[in-house]
């Protein structure tokens, strides 16, 4: 089809798209199925940050062994402690009668000592841990080592003070990786992947929405009173204010609980920033990703052929989102992530994350935005005169080149 319809309504640019957006906005976010899930998936998050916080206090509050001791045995206790401390495990020890004690060994008891402080009888349910073990048999003979010299007339503190010191510093040449999957760790996954979900969710919005409105015809009766850039201009801010509502909810209702349990007390993050952050680039991210979404979804007249041109853009979405889950938090300041985190497709996800490290200088970020700000008009360029082109084909599917072309 050769002539494109021209609108033959009065109404002003803004006012069309206004137009379109309320009606996106109308159609997409308020229904009854989209409330429900987006309840669902609230209360899934919230649930799910309450369950992480539980298990993370519980692992820090819960001893690595529980020990009981006979009476005779008590004076054991800080040195068993103290033993643990200076290999990273906790020791609680209990005073219990040797009865109590067999009836919790099955429970939440590791070990009962009894009997000479200096030659305990160790009780176990089956098999004694090699570590508690260990533990044990230091400690035992810390004490038989303090008698001794006590016997002798010294001063058994401070042999065991000098003891305690006389321990190997150890030093990493390289640095330490154990942090990269700590706290910040799921701060940024967090971040990312709800910057992942709206961008797919309303990226796949638009497409559906430019094939259902090409299937069904009502594209043709849409353009008789406005043009075609302003129907791509209006269905992209719509979805867009969909996209950014779920946004907000589940990422508020997430940092929010956060804040609330205190899961990260003590972390020098800043989750209010974080989310300002994380909205920042889902408005930059969905103007660049939409754009595409909406321009390309116009090639094709049947919904089983949009997987031909949205797979090409999943995979500009997946990419940037697992360098940035494994390279950017393996090291964020590498001269690869810096450079690749200036590229539009691939900012979104990994600045986010490189400002939860502290791997991102001011002027790296400003810059960042100013390169996706700069690239969008372009896309707007490209995906109008592509939407313009495609949005009135019919048949089969029209070929980028040649919409690009007209």
């Amino acid at each position: 089809m050769s002539k494109q319809h021209r609108p033959t309504g009065g109404m002003g640019t803004l006012a069309a798209i206004s137009l379109v957006a309320r009606r996106e906005v109308k159609a997409r976010f308020f229904t009854k199925s989209n409330l429900i899930s987006l309840a669902v998936m609230l209360v899934v998050i919230v649930a799910g940050v309450i369950v992480l916080d539980y298990f993370m206090n519980r692992d820090d509050d819960t001893a690595d062994f529980t020990v009981g001791v006979e009476s005779p045995v008590s004076e054991l206790e800080p040195l068993l402690v103290a033993s643990g401390t200076a290999q990273g495990m906790s020791v609680d020890v209990e005073e219990l009668s040797r009865a109590d004690a067999e009836t919790r060994l099955a429970d939440d008891l590791d070990a009962f000592l009894a009997g000479d402080p200096t030659r305990p009888e160790m009780l176990v349910e089956e098999q004694a841990d090699q570590q508690l073990l260990a533990l044990v048999t230091g400690a035992v003979q810390a004490h038989a080592l303090a008698v001794e010299i006590s016997d002798l007339g010294g001063d058994p503190q401070a042999v065991n003070e000098a003891l305690a010191q006389a321990v190997p510093q150890v030093t990493h040449v390289s640095p330490d990786e154990a942090d990269q999957f700590g706290p910040q760790y799921l701060v940024s996954i967090l971040a990312i992947s709800l910057l992942l979900f709206a961008l797919i969710g309303s990226g796949s919005l638009i497409a559906m929405g430019v094939v259902e409105e090409k299937t069904s015809r009502v594209v043709e009766i849409l353009l008789a009173t406005i043009r075609p850039s302003q129907l791509l201009a209006g269905k992209i801010l719509g979805i867009g204010i969909v996209g950014l509502a779920q946004v907000v909810i589940l990422g508020g209702g997430a940092f929010a609980t956060m804040a609330a349990t205190g899961l990260f007390a003590g972390l020098e993050i800043d989750l209010g920033w974080t989310m300002l952050l994380l909205l920042l680039w889902f408005l930059l991210g969905f103007a660049v990703f939409a754009l595409l979404f909406g321009g390309f979804a116009a090639l094709v007249s049947r919904q089983e052929e949009i997987g031909a041109v949205t797979t090409p853009l999943m995979f500009l979405l997946f990419i940037p989102y697992y360098l940035a889950m494994f390279m950017v938090s393996a090291d964020p300041d590498s001269t690869v992530v810096r450079v690749l985190s200036q590229i539009p497709f691939f900012s979104p996800f990994m600045m986010p994350v490189r400002d939860v490290y502290g791997g991102v200088e001011t002027w790296e970020m400003l810059l960042a935005i100013a390169i996706a700000a700069a690239t969008i008009p372009l896309l707007v360029w490209v995906s109008a005169r592509v939407y313009r082109r495609g949005v009135l084909h019919t048949g089969g599917r029209m070929k980028l080149t040649e919409a690009l072309r007209g």
